[in-house]
């Protein structure tokens, strides 16, 4: 599938989307509504999904957050229902992109998607996380925002955060209502990365930097490596011959990034 997947059927489904809502005023045609309502409205992975209330796996993945740079300011000077359009048009494309790739849309976080590639292969599974990320960004930059310029639209801007990690898939809730939670450091620093990363940019942590080692393509973050210490660590104390190397419970992480052309 992501072999008949391009940047010109991203723009063209992102736009028409858009177009649609907002010639019926932002709402869907009955018709629309009706062939939704047969869709799967959850997103997810579907080896989690059979969870039950309070069980739990752990598996490798690659997880991903992309993301709308600086979107949520349109809200202030753009209509509330274009700015929702527009981003659902967006998200929607998002999620095409990751599934075109091999990933799976894990859920909606404001203007961003939250996406996991795996388990299996975790060095494919990198390279095919990076290169949806990729994919996305050009497609906004070069075939959405062209188009929006052509309506008067403000364009708009994108940027991706990854790391490879163990990730738990934990049903939270009750029995009435329930949803399955990914966690784990991977899913928490690929959040990070993305904050992190600039408008066109793509940040990733040092679990996907481990899996693709000979890329020449990015370049080590101005603010890596990131450190986290547990709260409460001390200072260890220096002994005759042992050199003190860092801080108890620290945990230094490589930040790795690059942009597109």
């Amino acid at each position: 599938m992501m072999t008949e997947y391009t940047a010109g059927m991203f723009g063209d489904a992102v736009m028409g989307d858009f177009s649609i809502r907002r010639a019926n005023n932002g709402v869907m045609k009955e018709s629309l509504r009706a062939s939704a309502a047969l869709e799967t409205k959850v997103l997810g992975h579907p080896a989690f999904e059979a969870l039950r209330v309070g069980e739990r796996l752990t598996s490798p993945m690659v997880v991903v957050f992309i993301d709308l740079t600086d979107f949520t300011g349109r809200s202030f000077w753009d209509d509330e229902t274009e700015v929702a359009d527009l981003a659902h048009a967006l998200l929607t494309g998002f999620i095409q992109t990751v599934t075109a790739f091999g990933g799976f849309p894990l859920g909606l976080r404001g203007d961003g998607l939250f996406a996991g590639f795996g388990p299996g292969n975790a060095q494919i599974d990198s390279v095919m996380a990076l290169s949806a990320c990729a994919f996305a960004l050009d497609a906004v930059q070069n075939e959405v925002n062209p188009r929006l310029q052509r309506k008067n639209i403000e364009p708009v801007q994108a940027r991706a955060g990854l790391d490879y990690g163990r990730i738990t898939f934990v049903r939270s809730g009750n029995h009435e209502h329930s949803e399955v939670n990914p966690l784990g450091f991977a899913a928490n620093f690929a959040a990070k990365c993305e904050k992190q990363a600039k408008s066109w940019e793509i940040v990733i942590g040092q679990g996907i930097a481990q899996q693709v080692p000979d890329s020449t393509t990015y370049s080590r973050h101005e603010k890596s490596p990131k450190s986290y210490q547990r709260a409460g660590a001390k200072h260890p104390q220096p002994q005759p011959g042992h050199p003190v190397r860092g801080l108890v419970g620290d945990r230094a992480v490589l930040l790795r990034s690059f942009r597109l052309n």
